[in-house]
């Protein structure tokens, strides 16, 4: 049974939908689907031998394999109302089909990529009974330790799969009636037709249930490689694998991970635990004010105030309550006094919600202007954070008091204002200077109005979007993210500020260096310190040292760079007095890890090959129905995230998405750029 909320912008067939589907999806009521089963899944004879040729691959082994022996019904959200305690049944026996079936896909796998080395892995392909047993094991295991256990994971899927359901219903309503008869029917009416539309679909059409059947596949595969990552299964030895699947005594030799269970949606969002955050120079200037504790008033305003300079960027930071009716109230006002006692509390802490929020948003939205809803336990699992046991050892949730600081950070953060004289923003990949003000994130109620956060807050989901400072730097070629580790938000925010605040910078300026492929510029040791928020302890230098190259030794330790080391430093200096004023002068250079390198390697690459204006005469007899299949099978073939090749080629990702799904013809001109990227892997 499939629910829906809101879209979500990573979707897992990457194809977008008409303008007008997207404007109509809207008036669609809510509905659920319910898939009626005629008989239970069984993986016969014919299809072990086919499993048997996939080589140990789990694409080779989906888990719906036809459309046959089941139908689906569209359910009107009001109806399932009136009969919920039959659907919630029925939803929770769909539920557990699916983690069988996940469970028979996982042991499928195993068996298949160790048959050859152990005759016991030939013994259970062949015997039913110890198949069963091995597929209960690993069911039992998904119901007790993994992010199926959670609602929020089933509440996901099933809003992204009903967007698609309905997007492509609508786009056949489209085609069939034409754009102006759609356009003019009443809610009313456009309901009726998509209910005549979706069924006549979900009862005799083969190829709309196929599609259907792939999308599943598709979703329920990345569920699938998540779990496997999670348990570790690829690494444990060929005797860890045959003890867990033929279940002898001797299982008590291996343990599966004892953490809480996998968020989902945190899953989502880490590319080889890195998460996507905004770029540009206000973004990284507002993360530097949370722990740079520059805030003062000015002679014309009461709020606490600093400047954002930073290379073209210039303007101002503020912490003022979002009711406009607030600001004129005089310096003894409780108000104004609860905001400045805000800037005593600030701490990296803060940057880390921001930073949470950030990949959040990207991961979700699918426009600028979206409302994104997260889950307020969702900011604690992203820090890496674990829920407090509950009884018999099971994991009981988060406490209250690390709700309560969350929700404090948000309130600070839901009063950040942004004002900035002077930006640069790109604007059909020129730079345009310009003024903008607004926001950070605005934080909306189930109604999508705005309303204060505070400690207090009962509501545990949280719903906002970006302002209009931050959407200026989302649109089109202009857009910028960056790749930040998730250890980033793992380390202790009061222990572990150095290697926090030094990752960040570092993540920033090698993006940026990224277009030149200069990761290795020196960076002056004063200007890393002015970067962290940190002065020179000018009594004891060493000590200022030493604390820095500790950090720098950490991030190294845990593969989040790649090296470290002083240019042009003689260690004789140290010895002299004042040696510190020269060793703030001094010179480091630190290599990025190979991954990101790797990452960043094609944003190079564009850069040299802008010269090149005309494809070679092979690639310009590409039929222009088939580049977007040969452009994503390039780039998957090199794992190229879809953000970082539209950034380099300066194509907004969702348009890019539709043409590698056949969505979109591309122009002439994008067709070339497509066409000169092309030829570069040849």
């Amino acid at each position: 049974m499939l629910n829906h909320n809101i879209a979500n912008q990573n979707r897992k067939d990457g194809k977008g939908a008409s303008r007008l589907a997207e404007q109509l999806s809207a008036k669609i009521d809510n509905f659920l689907i319910l898939c009626v089963y005629e008989q239970e899944h069984k993986l016969e004879e014919d299809e072990w031998g086919e499993v048997n040729q996939s080589n140990g691959s789990l694409m080779g082994i989906p888990l719906f394999t036809n459309v046959n022996g089941s139908r689906s019904f569209i359910i009107w959200d009001r109806v399932y109302q009136e009969s919920a305690h039959v659907f919630n049944s029925l939803r929770l026996l769909a539920r557990n089909r699916l983690i069988r079936l996940i469970a028979e896909n996982i042991v499928t796998f195993l068996l298949t990529k160790y048959k050859k080395l152990s005759p016991v892995f030939t013994n259970i392909l062949n015997d039913k009974r110890l198949k069963n047993r091995s597929i209960q094991y690993i069911e039992d295991i998904l119901k007790r330790d993994t992010f199926l256990v959670n609602d929020e994971a089933w509440q996901n899927f099933c809003k992204w799969f009903r967007v698609h359901l309905t997007e492509w219903v609508l786009e056949d309503m489209e085609h069939s009636l034409g754009k102006n008869k759609l356009v003019t029917l009443d809610k009313k009416e456009l309901n009726e037709l998509f209910y005549e539309y979706i069924s006549k679909n979900l009862s005799s059409n083969n190829q709309f249930l196929l599609r259907f059947t792939d999308i599943v596949n598709a979703y329920t595969f990345d569920w699938v490689q998540k779990i496997i990552d999670f348990l570790n299964l690829e690494n444990y030895s060929v005797q860890q694998i045959e003890a867990m699947l033929y279940l002898k005594e001797d299982t008590s030799h291996f343990e599966f991970p004892m953490t809480s269970p996998i968020n989902e949606l945190t899953f989502n969002l880490a590319v080889h635990d890195y998460i996507y955050v905004m770029n540009n120079s206000p973004y990284q200037s507002v993360r530097e004010a949370f722990y740079k504790m520059c805030f003062h008033q000015n002679e014309s305003d009461l709020w606490p105030t600093t400047a954002l300079v930073k290379g073209s960027l210039e303007g101002i930071l503020q912490i003022k309550p979002f009711k406009k009716d607030h600001y004129p109230f005089n310096k003894n006002h409780s108000i104004v006094k609860d905001t400045w006692n805000d800037v005593q509390v600030l701490s990296d802490l803060e940057a880390d919600i921001f930073d949470a929020l950030c990949t959040f948003f990207l991961s979700i939205a699918k426009h600028t202007d979206d409302i994104v809803e997260i889950q307020l336990d969702d900011l604690l699992a992203i820090r890496g954070l674990k829920p407090k046991l509950g009884g018999e050892g099971r994991r009981g949730g988060y406490e209250e008091k690390q709700r309560r600081q969350v929700l404090k950070s948000l309130s600070i953060i839901q009063k950040l204002w942004i004002e900035l004289e002077k930006t640069i923003v790109y604007e059909k990949g020129k730079p345009v200077e310009t003024k903008l003000q607004g926001r950070a994130f605005v934080f909306v109620d189930q109604n999508h109005k705005e309303f204060p956060i505070t400690e207090e807050s009962i509501e545990r989901k949280i719903r906002y979007k970006v302002d209009q400072v931050f959407a200026k730097y989302l649109f089109g070629s202009g857009r910028q993210v960056a790749l930040l580790p998730l250890k980033v938000l793992h380390y202790d925010p009061y222990r572990k500020t150095w290697e926090k605040r030094l990752l960040r910078y570092l993540s920033w300026r090698w993006r940026i260096q990224a277009r030149k492929g200069h990761f290795l510029q020196p960076n002056k040791i004063s200007t890393l310190l002015e970067a962290i928020g940190v002065r020179i302890n000018e009594r004891t230098p060493s000590r200022t040292r030493e604390r820095f190259e500790k950090a720098l030794d950490t991030l190294q330790q845990d593969g989040l760079i790649g090296a470290w080391y002083y240019e042009k430093w003689d260690e004789a200096i140290a010895e002299q007095k004042g040696w510190g004023r020269i060793w703030m002068n001094a010179m480091i250079l630190i290599d990025p890890p190979e991954f990101i390198k790797e990452q960043y390697r094609p944003i190079k690459r564009s850069q040299q090959g802008k010269s090149m204006k005309h494809p070679s005469k092979e690639l310009i007899g590409e039929v222009d129905e088939i580049i977007g299949e040969r452009f994503r099978e390039t780039r998957e073939k090199y794992n190229l995230p879809l953000a970082v090749v539209s950034e380099e080629l300066e194509i907004s990702t969702s348009y890019l998405s539709n043409i590698e799904r056949g969505k979109k013809i591309p122009s002439k001109k994008i067709q070339t750029k497509l066409l000169n990227w092309l030829e570069r892997f040849q």
